[in-house]
């Protein structure tokens, strides 16, 4: 038997067999690191700066410009030239035209001479040979003559309102390095640097594939049949955990055409996700194909529901296999698509929210992770909340992680947040 492709980018990660969510979900968000580290520069895309908070930059980024670019006043008031009196040079009625105010940049034509200044605006460039900015209440003016005003602090004269061009950066310099989640202040400095646009990790494109030869897409299923309960929901889910939607494909149960369908998805996408086939009957064709044309790198869960979870190493993409039933495809793709996706980006997986069961909860033959609400500061269960049901899901707050032997009321543990 010819044995399972071992791909370059996944040679670094090692399979893991019943694992706990924990285990799984690291395991995830190692693999979608080694998969973006493989790509390299491919899953670099230029963005401007007002989509740039919440994203992981991609490479270090240099001032185009010095900030600040030229000498700047901090304070309303006078540029001058030595210790004064000084000449006011300039227009000055246009600086006091009732109702308007004098541009940042009205100060800077021409140089001061010794003796001289000129109205600066907090901001306004301060023109070259000036020594110092006198501030409007330290300053007196007769006419033409400028003077420092009888109780004004010597200190107006040892230039503390000037600000040097290049106090923040200098052209050139470093101002953001490679792996930095950006805030809004970020994009703001980069603006002041002179960017437009940063080098951004993109994130993951994630394909569909949706099995299954039973599932209807629209109107009432009658017996043997059932509704598509995956079109609507995991596309959101996929962007609500930071990945790209790319194809999403519908395939019947059969095993050529399932085997075609990866294929061509994993050659266009970085991560293909399937819904169903994962269990050992004859009638579970995803796993064995996964068997034969993927290396596995998580083979199921000790978690209910999505025990049946396959995450595997195709030639060029991962394949996250998720069960059947709803409710288990959505938990299992919220926990290991979710630190999937935060590997490939960059980000540090997310973290569970600490809560207080509300009542005695009973524990299962795994870690259960049930729909739950938070009441009267507890969680406590939805109702419907078997691996094949949406109802309970459709009310909850989050998913509750409910170690195997139970919770007690005022017990702690964990939440994880839904991605919608």
């Amino acid at each position: 038997m010819t044995p399972p492709p071992n791909p370059p980018w996944a040679q670094e990660l090692h399979t893991l067999h019943h694992a706990s969510r924990e285990a799984a979900t690291a395991h995830a968000h190692r693999t979608g690191a080694a998969l973006a580290t493989s790509r390299g520069e491919a899953v670099c895309r230029d963005l401007p700066l007002d989509q740039a908070p919440g994203r992981i930059l991609a490479r270090d980024v240099q001032a185009v410009c010095a900030v600040p670019h030229y000498a700047s006043s901090a304070m309303d008031g006078y540029a001058v030239n030595g210790e004064g009196p000084w000449r006011l040079v300039g227009d000055r009625a246009a600086h006091e035209t009732e109702g308007s105010a004098p541009l940042p940049s009205a100060a800077s034509a021409g140089a001061l001479e010794p003796g001289t200044a000129v109205v600066v605006v907090t901001g306004g460039v301060i023109p070259e040979g000036a020594t110092t900015v006198v501030r409007e209440e330290y300053a007196r003016s007769d006419g033409e003559l400028v003077a420092l005003a009888d109780d004004a602090p010597r200190s107006e004269l040892a230039g503390r309102h000037v600000r040097p061009a290049g106090t923040e950066c200098a052209e050139g310099e470093t101002i953001l390095t490679a792996g930095t989640v950006l805030s809004p202040a970020h994009a703001a400095f980069a603006a002041v640097a002179g960017l437009d646009a940063l080098p951004l990790r993109g994130a993951p494109r994630v394909a569909l594939l949706l099995t299954g030869s039973e599932v209807l897409s629209h109107g009432v299923p009658g017996p043997g049949r059932v509704r598509d309960a995956f079109s609507m929901s995991l596309p959101h889910v996929v962007r609500g955990l930071g990945g790209e939607v790319g194809e999403i494909r519908r395939a019947p149960d059969d095993a050529a055409a399932l085997e075609t369908a990866l294929r061509e998805l994993g050659a266009e996408h970085d991560l293909v996700v399937t819904t169903g086939g994962t269990s050992r009957s004859r009638a579970d064709l995803v796993r064995p194909l996964l068997e034969r044309r993927t290396r596995l790198l998580v083979d199921q869960l000790d978690m209910q529901p999505g025990h049946p979870t396959l995450l595997a190493a195709a030639e060029r993409a991962a394949v996250l296999a998720l069960p059947g039933n709803p409710l288990g495809a959505v938990v299992a793709m919220t926990a290991l698509g979710g630190a999937f996706t935060a590997g490939f980006l960059g980000r540090a997986p997310a973290a569970g929210v600490p809560v207080t069961a509300g009542a005695d909860i009973t524990g299962g033959r795994a870690e259960r992770l049930v729909p739950a609400r938070a009441e009267d500061g507890g969680w406590l269960p939805c109702r419907s909340v078997g691996s094949n049901m949406l109802r309970g899901l459709s009310a909850a707050d989050g998913l509750l992680c409910v170690p195997r032997g139970g919770l007690s009321a005022g017990g702690t543990t964990t939440a994880l947040p839904l991605p919608w």
